[in-house]
């Protein structure tokens, strides 16, 4: 048995604000895609998204951290904070009450708190990258994301899917993106890898779509 000096001598596994954030980012997620208490994973969100936002200036001066507050604005942070403020503090305020809260406020935070870890670590993490791939099929049209399918009749069906989708309750809908979000971190792999061998035997992304998916997928 070691002795009590042994055991003092043993390093500490410290905690950077980075991981910390990662952490709780990968928590918040996992929460938000079994469809657990938004109120949760806001608070996990809003904290990372927080750290993040201050580490940025230490790590990057590029002014982004300036350009995310003046696209937020006063009143959207007023409106990202509102929850925040009401979980964390009771001392001015005891009897208060929040007049609703939507899981979508999670996402957002979860948005930012995601485009900030990528900036400053250089990468995303797995669940990163697959919430980053949800966001993007629900936003595909509106932030305009290019189609690199050039089968049409593929791309029109993957278009229909993505209308349907944004049109479900969000109980409906995070259903199926729980199951993107674990497929994604399943099969990523292997993706990669039928990427990396289509494209070495000189294939395009379309080709090796329909070497995998089929010429067609039905909406």
């Amino acid at each position: 048995m070691a002795n009590r000096n042994e055991v003092a001598a043993q390093p500490v596994n410290q905690i950077s604000k980075l991981d910390a954030a990662r952490r709780q980012i990968e928590t918040a997620l996992d929460l938000l895609f079994d469809n657990k208490d938004s109120l949760s994973v806001h608070t996990l969100a809003w904290a990372a998204f927080k750290v993040l936002f201050d580490l940025y200036p230490h790590h990057n001066q590029d002014g982004f951290d300036k350009q995310l507050d003046a696209l937020i604005g006063k009143e959207g942070w007023r409106a990202l904070s509102r929850a925040a403020n009401f979980l964390k503090h009771a001392d001015k305020d005891p009897d208060a009450f929040l007049a609703s809260h939507h899981p979508i406020q999670g996402m957002t935070l979860l948005g930012f708190a995601t485009l900030l870890y990528r900036r400053i670590s250089g990468n995303l993490t797995l669940k990163m990258m697959a919430f980053d791939c949800w966001t993007d099929e629900l936003g595909y049209e509106q932030i305009g994301i290019e189609e690199v399918d050039e089968n049409p009749e593929r791309a029109a069906a993957h278009k229909a899917i993505r209308e349907k989708l944004r049109m479900l309750p969000f109980e409906e809908m995070i259903k199926i993106g729980k199951h993107q979000y674990e497929l994604f971190q399943t099969s990523f792999e292997e993706v990669q890898q039928r990427i990396a061998d289509g494209k070495a035997e000189g294939l395009t992304i379309t080709q090796i779509m329909d070497r995998h998916l089929g010429a067609e997928l039905n909406p």
